[in-house]
């Protein structure tokens, strides 16, 4: 289970700098919690270059990778209990906020990690539903980011399939420890290691950091046809933060598709909560696309603007 502790107008709106969107009401309990939330130094966004000691460990990457078969696509990506064991084991100092969170035991710690070392169940949900809905011909000349992406499947999808994909995570552990090393191992066999550094150096942009400052970094880039995200939504204080980031960043003919479940335990945040926000924005048209009716509901909704 997944649980935490705690119309466009005429005038531009995905470049205005005022958020459109209204903060819901919470009750007292979380209005402490709001409080004690905005006083969290948030990671400043950087751009995370891929480096040549990836190669170091190629070895020992494709000996505890695992192979997922979506449609018609290959991924192979780490095995989470593997590569957790191994940071925690080892006194790296470049993992410290995974290390910190494995050792707390909790797969969030506000303004240190966002849970980006474990594959959540909305992303195989998204992954399936691309591969039901979205042909060759959907992802060719397209840019795609993948936001708070974590181990990065869905953005290795899009590339798989023709796609120019940019990463984001809020941690840069996660990105050098498990984004790099998944891009990698589904780099076309028969390359040779440097051309595989070669192509990340070039091909692909990575990123770290809050998604605020994210924004403001990418500001002139190019905008993305595409943005994929999962499991991002449980935090009601930064979905504010999310749609503004979206909106910012999001071509004006673009679509986003995001995945996550009704309800998070713990912090109030949930998928028809989050719809009803984006409602009060008046920015974004949403969209279900999917739903499971299962114990744990969960859904897959497109935002497109107005």
């Amino acid at each position: 289970m997944f649980k935490f502790n705690f119309d466009v107008n005429e005038q531009d709106s995905s470049d205005s700098t005022e958020s459109p969107f209204k903060k819901i009401k919470v009750d007292k309990e979380d209005i402490k919690d709001l409080e004690a939330e905005q006083k969290i130094d948030w990671y400043k966004a950087e751009e995370v270059k891929p480096n040549k000691e990836l190669l170091n460990n190629m070895d020992l990457y494709e000996l505890n990778a695992k192979e997922l078969t979506i449609g018609n696509t290959e991924i192979r990506h780490l095995v989470a209990g593997f590569l957790l064991e191994d940071i925690k084991t080892n006194n790296d100092v470049d993992s410290k906020d995974i290390k910190q969170s494995e050792e707390s035991h909790t797969d969030l710690i506000a303004g240190v990690y966002e849970g980006g070392a474990k594959i959540w169940e909305c992303t195989d949900d998204l992954l399936l539903y691309l591969t039901k809905e979205y042909v060759e011909a959907n992802w060719k000349n397209k840019l795609v980011l993948d936001l708070g992406c974590g181990s990065g499947l869905l953005g290795i999808y899009a590339l798989k399939n023709g796609a120019t994909v940019d990463f984001q995570d809020y941690n840069k552990d996660v990105l050098e420890k498990i984004t790099m090393p998944n891009v990698l191992l589904n780099c076309e066999d028969g390359l040779e290691d440097d051309v595989k550094i070669d192509l990340l150096q070039t091909k692909n942009k990575f990123y770290a950091g809050d998604w605020m400052h994210f924004a403001e970094l990418t500001e002139n880039h190019k905008k993305y046809d595409i943005i994929l995200t999962s499991e991002t939504i449980y935090n009601i204080e930064n979905q504010q933060k999310l749609l503004d980031t979206l909106r910012k960043r999001l071509h004006p003919d673009g679509n986003i598709l995001i995945a996550a479940k009704s309800h998070y335990f713990g912090v109030g945040g949930g998928l028809e909560q989050f719809v009803e926000v984006v409602k009060a924005g008046k920015v974004f048209h949403s969209q279900q696309l999917w739903q499971a009716d299962e114990n744990l509901k969960r859904g897959i909704i497109e935002l497109k603007f107005q």
